[in-house]
């Protein structure tokens, strides 16, 4: 089930979608931390596999999909030429529409990044070099298109491209500028009007989250820079709540989890491990302080939190290729104390993939090859109960296909992307 805070303090993010509660309609899915209240799901698959409803061709990236009703949303980019948001059947595959917008030049790893956020009547969608889409659902064109760098001249594109995912909050759209005048602002997300902008915080290739300390709801996001660290400001006003270097990252991708009314949890790659952050209001002022700190941090997805339990694929750059470091990473299982009760290691590494929790089990797409596997979470150790080679991929030891990609679920469909394919699995008995 989906942990008690998140049920009991629903925020005005999720609020404000107005859709279906099957639907998985922005990153990480509906309640913003990677996991699903469906029920039903198969929890073993036949010899052959479980049924693949369909597959879709793509061009090359790390785009995820969001889903909407019947309809599938995700970000894919011809290299050096145009990035594209694609709307697909959910239960066919089939291309219903698409918008694209001319984008020259391509950062290393090359392809499209974040994932949308749907609502009922607009998407809202970030290309790789900052231009911010609202595509309306009825007309399929922009109701406004508005690139970063034209709205904000100081803009700096981050190393691999901009890979936030947008965050809509009541009326407003969050935005990531990372300029040094402009680091984050919000939009009206109707008309694009800019409401309130920040000073500057560095630069990302995290998302920026919705959390809630103190009874304050509040936009959290970490960056990485002089100014970077752990931000938090005022969803409403822009006021910046607190600011602190109490965890960095030289490249944040995984974005802060919140583990109750008074813990974050901050983790990543690049060897900068993770820490459990108390963040407590004192006064009209927010005290952060770290519980503890481990050396193992998930470099591209963030952690889920399970029945007082934390699971995330302790796997980065420097772990990959090394043989003696592989067998400490894997999928790892650390109690909210800061005790690590098991890993896999090497068998199975999983690599930089990503997860989702939905029925009791921890579903997981390793990020090397894309195997499928279902696992129980256990505070005993690694259980896992079913595992198929969906994408049909040629096995090899030490191979790395980039797998990357977010995945989601919506009414019993599980969305998988590799590479240059979307994959559509049947979850539902």
């Amino acid at each position: 089930m989906t942990h008690p805070f998140f049920t009991a303090a629903l925020s005005a993010a999720t609020l404000t979608l107005s859709l279906s509660a099957k639907d998985w309609s922005r990153f990480l899915g509906p309640y913003a931390n990677a996991t699903s209240s469906e029920t039903g799901l198969i929890k073993s698959f036949p010899k052959q596999g479980p049924q693949i409803l369909w597959k879709a061709e793509l061009e090359g990236g790390f785009g995820g999909a969001a889903v909407s009703g019947n309809e599938v949303f995700l970000g894919d980019r011809v290299e050096k030429e145009k990035d594209m948001l694609v709307c697909l059947d959910l239960s066919t595959g089939k291309e219903k529409w698409r918008f694209e917008s001319p984008s020259e030049g391509e950062p290393s790893f090359p392809g499209s990044r974040s994932v949308p956020t749907v609502e009922s009547d607009a998407i809202y969608f970030l290309g790789t070099f900052g231009e911010v889409f609202r595509i309306n659902r009825e007309t399929q064109k922009a109701d406004w298109k508005i690139k970063l760098s034209e709205r904000y001249p100081d803009a700096r594109t981050p190393h691999w491209g901009y890979a936030q995912c947008t965050l809509v909050i009541g009326d407003s759209l969050i935005v990531m500028p990372f300029g040094k005048e402009t680091g984050i602002a919000a939009w009206d997300k109707k008309s694009g009007k800019e409401l309130w902008r920040s000073g500057d915080i560095g630069d990302s290739h995290s998302s920026p989250v919705v959390m809630n300390f103190g009874g304050k709801e509040q936009i959290v996001i970490l960056t990485a820079g002089e100014k970077g660290g752990l931000h938090s400001y005022d969803p409403s006003t822009g006021e910046k709540l607190w600011h602190s270097k109490i965890y960095e990252n030289r490249i944040p991708i995984t974005v802060p989890v919140q583990i109750d009314g008074e813990r974050l949890f901050a983790s990543g790659g690049y060897d900068s491990g993770s820490k459990m952050i108390s963040v407590k209001k004192s006064g009209s002022k927010f005290e952060l302080k770290e519980l503890w700190h481990t050396k193992k941090g998930s470099q591209v997805h963030p952690p889920i939190l399970i029945q007082d339990h934390l699971y995330f694929l302790a796997n980065e750059n420097s772990n990959h290729k090394s043989k003696t470091r592989r067998k400490k990473g894997g999928l790892v299982c650390f109690t909210l104390e800061g005790k690590e009760l098991w890993n896999t290691g090497n068998d199975p590494f999983m690599g930089r993939g990503a997860s989702l929790y939905a029925d009791g089990m921890l579903i997981i797409q390793d990020g090397e090859n894309g195997l499928l596997r279902l696992v129980e979470p256990s505070s005993e150790g690694f259980k896992v109960k079913a595992e198929s080679n969906v994408f049909g991929t040629k096995l090899k030891s030490r191979q790395d296909l980039r797998y990357w990609s977010p995945i989601a679920l919506s009414d019993g469909k599980l969305l998988l992307r590799g590479q240059r394919q979307l994959v559509c699995v049947q979850m539902k008995k």
